[in-house]
């Protein structure tokens, strides 16, 4: 189903003011609805390699399997959408890529990067991450992080060593623990969530949530509501006002009308148990 005029998206992405080179990666084919952010590490220019191996392989292997999709169909096995599987394919397949790069060419030895896709149809957002780089909806003036972080952080808090408050003092933010192309085998996590007419989806790398707090985040979202070209330079133009201290991406989308084909997603799910 093509989503055009019914979905709205932009993005950008900057060098930030202490980095020399840029080692995020964005893209979007909108006629489908799908959006891509990842954000490389690695040695000298092998982050921008990693992260330009993941966008790229996950624009081509959805956009070349999408036809073959059976349109509203739910995994048995999974209880996800085939189009959820798709994109989980397509980054698993990035992996391989960059892995097997970081392998055979010694200048890319250890590069890696995170990732974070989503695809629109049938009026839900079809998600699938690695890392810490997120995915936020704003909806009737609430910012909710959909997206929990593959990271130490999240991990000590969630093993309950640290209250938020304590671990956002005493751990560094920024230690993942998953990233595409750093080990042989990878785990990528599915996230399904129902859109509605109205709603803003925010990707970003957390060179934007490193330095701009959600507060403001959610300000400058409902501020620009209108105009998403405005919004993702807002938006990195804030991050660079704090420090710009990394790299800082957004992908955005708004949803300005429904997609649904016939019955929705959840009530044809229902019909599984």
């Amino acid at each position: 189903m093509a989503l055009n005029g019914k979905v709205a998206s932009a993005s950008m992405t900057h060098t930030g003011l202490v980095r020399n080179n840029n080692e995020d990666a964005v893209g979007e084919v909108p006629d489908i609805g799908l959006l891509v952010l990842a954000d490389g590490m690695g040695g000298y220019n092998a982050g921008e390699i990693a992260s330009g191996i993941a966008v790229a392989t996950v624009l081509d292997v959805t956009q070349r399997r999408w036809s073959e999709r059976r349109t509203g169909h739910i995994d048995a096995e999974s209880g996800y959408s085939g189009e959820a599987l798709i994109i989980k394919d397509a980054v698993e397949q990035a992996h391989r890529a960059i892995h097997g790069a970081s392998i055979s060419q010694p200048q890319c030895a250890g590069m890696g990067t995170t990732i974070v896709v989503c695809v629109l149809h049938d009026d839900r957002a079809s998600i699938a991450y690695v890392g810490d780089s997120r995915l936020y909806r704003y909806r009737s003036g609430h910012l909710e992080q959909i997206t929990r972080d593959h990271s130490l952080l999240e991990e000590l808090i969630a093993r309950g060593h640290y209250s938020r408050e304590e671990a956002s003092r005493l751990v560094r933010k920024n230690i993942v623990t998953r990233a595409l192309g750093v080990e042989p085998d990878v785990l990528v996590d599915i996230i399904e969530e129902p859109v509605e007419v109205g709603d803003i989806l925010l990707l970003c790398s957390d060179g934007l949530t490193d330095m701009v707090a959600d507060e403001i985040i959610s300000a400058t979202v409902g501020k620009y509501a209108d105009n998403l070209e405005k919004m993702a330079a807002a938006l990195v133009e804030i991050a660079n006002q704090n420090g710009g201290k990394d790299n800082v991406s957004v992908v955005l989308a708004r949803i300005d009308s429904s997609f649904a084909r016939g019955r929705r997603w959840y009530e044809r799910l229902m019909e599984w148990f």
